[in-house]
């Protein structure tokens, strides 16, 4: 009967487990989806629907390679955190990260109001309805983020390893280095920005690096040999 009973409550967990990291997903996706019908709302989707509304440079939607990291990357990787460890976070530390991620993300948009170049999340110095949508999205992920980096016990390094190579890989295009590069190789008239120029942008990438390699560093030293 014990046997029984520990493998029901197993099975329990793990509908959960499977239930949050499904329902995570597909709320952070509808908030990418929603950003991009809200982009085509204000006609600034793709680079024709851009220049069709007057704008003759700017930054759409489909090129803002931030955007597809959220699809491919963020999004899967936040459920699979959410999924595996959510039955582990505690409610006060949950707290503190969703009020870190709330800040981080409102700092980080506000910054994006100094840019004078028209995008899907900025124009005029303000933030888009897109740009309020991705706001919620960012802080929800870095919360996300958070929780797991800082107050998640016996993570593997392996899986603290990969988390960090795709963070650090979506930070490199969120910055818009991906894009700087490919405007370098291939001149793209509509986008006049130069970010491989820009001082913030390279300290942000220095920071998250940075951040991740002492987080991975720490890891590495406190797992025994054998494990991760």
């Amino acid at each position: 009967m014990p046997s029984r009973s520990l493998c029901s409550n197993d099975a329990t967990e793990h509908c959960f487990a499977s239930a949050s990291a499904i329902i995570s997903f597909a709320c952070l996706e509808c908030l990418v989806a929603i950003q991009a019908l809200l982009a085509r709302q204000d006609h600034i989707l793709t680079v024709s629907q851009m220049r069709q509304g007057g704008v003759g440079q700017g930054l759409p939607f489909v090129w803002h390679f931030a955007m597809w990291g959220d699809l491919l990357i963020v999004s899967s990787l936040a459920a699979y955190m959410i999924g595996r460890y959510s039955f582990r976070w505690h409610s006060g530390r949950l707290l503190v990260s969703f009020a870190l991620g709330f800040v981080l993300a409102a700092i980080l948009s506000w910054t994006y109001t100094f840019s004078t170049i028209p995008e899907t999340h900025i124009k005029n110095h303000q933030l888009t309805a897109a740009g309020i949508v991705h706001l919620f999205y960012m802080a929800i992920a870095l919360a996300v983020f958070i929780q797991f980096f800082f107050f998640t016990e016996d993570v593997s390094a392996r899986l603290l390893g990969v988390a960090s190579l795709l963070l650090f890989v979506h930070v490199f295009f969120g910055t818009h280095m991906a894009l700087g590069v490919l405007n370098v190789i291939y001149p793209l008239s509509w986008y006049p920005a130069h970010p491989l120029k820009s001082i913030l942008g390279w300290c942000t990438i220095a920071t998250v690096a940075l951040g991740l390699i002492w987080r991975n560093v720490v890891t590495s030293a406190s797992t025994p040999a054998g494990e991760g």
